[in-house]
């Protein structure tokens, strides 16, 4: 075995000694490995257990003690209010964080922390009750007999407690001491057997420096292509420990100095990603585009595809691409942007992109979606105008009503007295519909304008239904089927505005199916509330319909006055109610109506 050592080459010579060098070390590795994994775990009991339940205990037993001269001072001669007063501000202590950390209390202790918290009871409740009512004797018999033995038992009951978890951390703390005794010894077997193989590789190997040398550089290398941090292991030559510390602080600093620049970049990403602006930059340079995380939701894009998105996209939104494209200077331009089927607002604004010489190395477009701002001041115009056009249709409708009256009371006349074919020579039947038409569209402007206060009544929705159904299928020349699930409670209504509410639901559900059909119309009782379901088979409402299906004057019916169903809501909402819309499709629309039991 000698001489076959003495006859292999210096670099297999370092490599057997390092080899069998490095299975020592590997085996105590494990061993060491284990070692601390034995110590964190005895640690991490005394942590979460012990030390816990040491800390409770004491606080308890020091709260415990001064509760208890507390209250034995009462009954020496103190006064009912000091009692009270001094127990409830020793009760507000709490017990001390360890290392800046609230101590929980542990699962172990929590029927002494039950036991505890009946004691303030007794006393913040019960005493409390007595003293307030004069009853000085009452309340020190009640000390005496129920307060001062429940605490002398439980404070009994802790001493044994801390006893034991005192006996069960000294217990862990000698585990200590062995795991580091038997971690110890198997480092001393193997330091001395490693040292041993060393002096005799070394003998024969004599002073070699090529190794460490390479470790070196290959080191060297990795800490040069990036692996900024890594730790050169010292070599055992001397005159190598000055070059490994100069690298190693070197390589500590270019780490240092890295993790500096990466978290400032990364928390100026963050600032820029959080901004509910949409960030575009442009690098002149190069012609690369970056996106911060708003830009590329919005345009639902990435960095890679931007400018894939920006050709196939060009003739859809021009006035974006333009101005991206233009390099031109703007600021707060309002243009309109479509994206996914969904139409934006968009303020736009570009900028020049300057580096620490005041160098034009780029530019910096971006732009904020104001869209709901948008919708939501053309909804106030509109509301201002609808306002200003219900006063105005209300004037009108007064007006206009009384000529009307005397028009139909004319033509009822001639109705009376024309015979059936000067009725028809002169449509008498079509001008009084037309007339009714019209009184109703005003009676709807008027309920409007100034709706009626409901008159409540004790009824149920089911009778009410019931009464307006053959009044509205009567005309219809549909085949129509109608299912009732009503519940029977009792509701606080206005029979008469309830009936109107669903005369015009079930008239648009009606009109709403073609030939043939169905409307449903059920009922639950759910937490104080009154909801009912009326659903229909029609074909459903657009989507752009849905958007304004409660404004005054929308409508899709031809014909329609677009008031019903804002009469509709109005009346409900004069109940305390509330009446949406919460499905529609091809199968057919559901509409549901809250109102209050009470």
């Amino acid at each position: 075995m000698k001489k076959r050592f003495i006859h292999m080459s210096f670099r297999h010579k370092i490599l057997t000694v390092l080899l069998v060098n490095t299975l020592l070390l590997s085996g105590f590795s494990l061993v060491f490995v284990q070692s601390i994994e034995d110590v964190q775990t005895v640690g991490h009991r005394i942590n979460k257990t012990d030390i816990p339940e040491v800390v409770w205990i004491s606080y308890w037993k020091e709260d415990i003690n001064i509760k208890k001269y507390i209250v034995e001072s009462y009954l020496s001669g103190s006064s009912g209010g000091t009692l009270i007063g001094a127990y409830e501000e020793q009760d507000e202590k709490t017990v001390q964080p360890i290392s800046g950390q609230k101590v929980a209390i542990p699962k172990t202790l929590e029927p002494f922390s039950r036991d505890i918290d009946r004691l303030d009871f007794l006393i913040e409740n019960n005493v409390k009750g007595l003293l307030l009512n004069g009853n000085n004797e009452k309340a020190a018999a009640y000390v005496t007999e129920q307060y001062l033995p429940e605490l002398n038992r439980l404070k009994v009951e802790l001493e044994e407690k801390e006893a034991a978890a005192l006996s069960s951390l000294s217990g862990r703390a000698n585990r200590f001491s062995e795991i580091i005794k038997t971690a110890l010894l198997v480092l001393l077997f193997f330091t001395t057997v490693a040292l041993i193989l060393s002096i005799y590789g070394a003998y024969w190997i004599s002073r070699g420096l090529t190794k460490p040398i390479e470790k070196m550089i290959r080191s060297v290398d990795a800490i040069a292509s990036g692996h900024y941090g890594l730790i050169v292991t010292a070599a055992e030559q001397e005159e190598l420990k000055t070059v490994t510390d100069s690298i190693n602080k070197m390589s500590v600093r270019l780490k240092e100095s890295f993790e500096t620049i990466t978290a400032g970049k990364v928390y100026r990403e963050q600032i820029l990603n959080s901004l509910p602006v949409g960030i575009i930059t442009s690098d002149d340079k190069t012609g690369l585009f970056s996106l911060n995380t708003f830009a590329k939701h919005l345009l639902n894009t990435q960095e890679d595809t931007f400018q894939y998105l920006a050709e196939t996209d060009f003739n859809q939104n021009k006035a974006f691409w333009h101005i991206l494209r233009s390099k031109r200077i703007c600021q707060n331009e309002k243009i309109s942007f479509s994206m996914n089927e969904k139409l934006y607002q968009l303020l736009v604004s570009q900028t020049e992109l300057f580096n620490d010489q005041e160098e034009r190395i780029g530019r910096i477009f971006y732009f904020i979606d104001f869209t709901q701002v948008n919708e939501l001041e053309q909804r106030m115009r509109q509301s201002e105008k609808l306002a200003v056009l219900g006063e105005m249709a209300a004037g009108a409708a007064h007006e206009i009503r009384n000529p009307l009256a005397v028009i139909q009371g004319f033509l009822t006349l001639m109705e009376n007295s024309f015979s059936d074919k000067e009725k028809e020579q002169y449509y008498i039947p079509l001008v009084l519909k037309e007339l009714g038409r019209i009184n109703a569209i005003i009676e709807n402007m008027l309920l409007m304008s100034k709706p009626e206060a409901p008159i409540l009544k004790e009824v149920r929705l089911e009778d009410l239904i019931r009464d307006i159904l053959p009044l509205i299928t009567q005309s219809a020349e549909k085949d129509i089927e109608f299912t009732l699930a009503l519940d029977p409670q009792l509701l606080h209504v206005d029979p008469n505005q309830m009936k109107q509410i669903f005369h015009n639901l079930i008239r648009n559900s009606m009109e709403a199916i073609e030939e043939k059909g169905h409307i449903s119309i059920q009922s639950t009782v759910e937490n104080g509330w009154y909801r009912i379901d009326l659903q229909d088979t029609g074909p459903g409402i657009t989507e752009q319909m849905q958007k304004t299906l409660f404004d005054p004057f929308s409508t899709s019916k031809e014909g329609g006055t677009g008031l019903g169903l804002p009469l509709v809501q109005r009346m409900i909402e004069s109940h305390g109610g509330t009446i949406n819309l919460t499905s529609t499709s091809e199968a057919g629309t559901t509409f549901c109506i809250l109102l209050p039991i009470e």
